[in-house]
């Protein structure tokens, strides 16, 4: 019996098994998509989709409406712009409709996909079993909150694909026989795209590439590398850059909400956590940044200007501190986007994300202690470049703040982990009920 069960494991080859995580993600995505996406015009697009819309009404660039009762537009350059302009090409084709929106989910749920394979990739390159990357892929697949982040318009599965992609071209430089100048210059376009639609790749993707150039240990793949990977990565930025510069005066490679950012992580109202600052509408710290706001005349520089402010602000708040109370928000900031942010109960109180929460989390533990046990066996390119984009990304939030939503950027990472220790869990299952030892182990 136990030989027809392993018989049988053995039949499903990789591509059926990548096949069969794949359809998994795509019915559960389709069904909250159905069930939860909100085509309407009150539908909450993010500033990503604010910035289109207030360019399509206005017809020029990238705008944002002042608010609280003011009237006007002032240019924008608040968020990076790639979703933006993705956004106003829907709108410009569809209209500011139904339509539109229900082409951005799609594009959403493709990208989805892709990151579902990248996943399995990923696992495959870490020297591990085909049923240790359809368990990774699957936890990604069938994972709550990238689910539901599928049926919103949230940038997550573009970070998330973005990151994703440039480890794996990264791998693919620190591993190949030659380096591919087709890989160099996909690295360097997508760190591009990346920079262009989170600010901290600016920095994470190049570190990747960079990383996966070293492991060669060889000068010249290290030149080649770094120079024309900053070349195709700068001429994907250029139009972006330029277009700042005219309207700002000033060089902008990502997004004007530097000052902002760094407030929001280090101000008296905060743990570290991007919600004590924003949350509760009239608390103290939402009170204060609109105060921040109020105080900064409206105008073409107005964005400018009051990026200048918070960053004063930000200069003041860090020169008060303490070097203790530095300390604890570095400390509170790396235990809220690894462990649980406590501050934001509407979504991290809720039992759908409590209990996989808990559950993954037993996962990775179990993945991280086989992968030391393995540690000959895994591929260390592999290892280190995952760890690298970990810890980047680790220290670019450290370095602001931290919203729930950006432990979902390192999760897919963490998911290859879970994978591989609950491989490790049903190859001991098997023991367990009685099969000869390893007749079960997933291979």
């Amino acid at each position: 019996m136990a030989r027809s069960v392993e018989a049988h494991l053995d039949r499903w080859s990789t591509t059926s098994l990548l096949a069969l995580a794949l359809g998994v993600a795509l019915l559960l995505r389709l069904a909250v998509m159905f069930a939860m996406a909100d085509l309407s015009h009150g539908a909450n697009l993010w500033e990503y989709g604010e910035q289109a819309v207030c360019a399509l009404r206005t017809g020029g660039d990238l705008c944002l409406p002042y608010g609280r009762g003011a009237e006007g537009v002032y240019p924008s350059a608040y968020m990076p712009p790639l979703l933006s302009y993705f956004w106003l090409a829907l709108f410009h084709l569809f209209g500011d409709g139904a339509a539109a929106r229900a082409v951005w989910l799609a594009a959403s749920l493709a990208v989805g996909l892709v990151n579902v394979w990248l996943v399995f990739r990923l696992t495959l390159e870490l020297g591990r079993s085909r049923w240790a990357a359809f368990l990774a892929a699957g936890l990604l697949a069938a994972y709550p909150t990238f689910v539901f982040v599928t049926a919103t318009y949230h940038q997550t599965n573009w970070a998330v694909f973005f990151l994703l992609a440039i480890a794996f071209i990264a791998i693919r430089i620190a591993k190949s026989e030659r380096v591919s100048l087709r890989d160099v210059v996909v690295g360097g376009v997508l760190c591009g795209a990346a920079t262009l639609n989170r600010s901290e790749m600016l920095i994470a993707g190049p570190a990747l590439l960079a990383l996966g150039a070293f492991w060669r240990r060889n000068l010249v793949d290290v030149v080649k590398v770094g120079l024309l990977g900053a070349v195709a990565m700068g001429l994907a930025l250029a139009p972006w850059v330029v277009r700042n510069y005219q309207l700002f005066d000033r060089v902008i490679p990502v997004a004007q909400s530097t000052g902002y950012n760094l407030w929001k992580g280090f101000n008296p109202f905060t743990n570290g956590s991007g919600n004590m600052t924003e949350e509760p509408p009239g608390g103290p710290g939402d009170t204060f940044r609109m105060a921040v706001r109020d105080a900064t005349p409206h105008g073409p520089r107005f964005e400018t200007d009051l990026q200048d402010r918070y960053m004063q602000v930000f200069k003041a708040d860090l020169a008060a501190a303490s070097p203790a109370r530095l300390a604890q928000l570095s400390v509170n900031k790396i235990l809220l986007l690894w462990v649980f942010d406590w501050t934001d109960d509407s979504i991290t109180g809720q039992l759908a994300y409590l209990a996989p929460w808990a559950a993954a989390n037993v996962l990775v533990v179990l993945g991280l202690a086989v992968l030391w046990r393995d540690r000959r066996q895994v591929d260390p390119a592999t290892a280190a470049i995952c760890a690298g984009a970990l810890f980047l990304l680790t220290l670019a939030y450290v370095a602001t703040a931290v919203h729930s939503r950006y432990r979902m950027h390192i999760e897919p990472f963490l998911f290859i982990a879970a994978g591989i220790g609950a491989e490790a869990l049903l190859a001991w299952l098997g023991n367990r009920l009685g099969r000869p030892k390893n007749e079960l182990a997933p291979r």
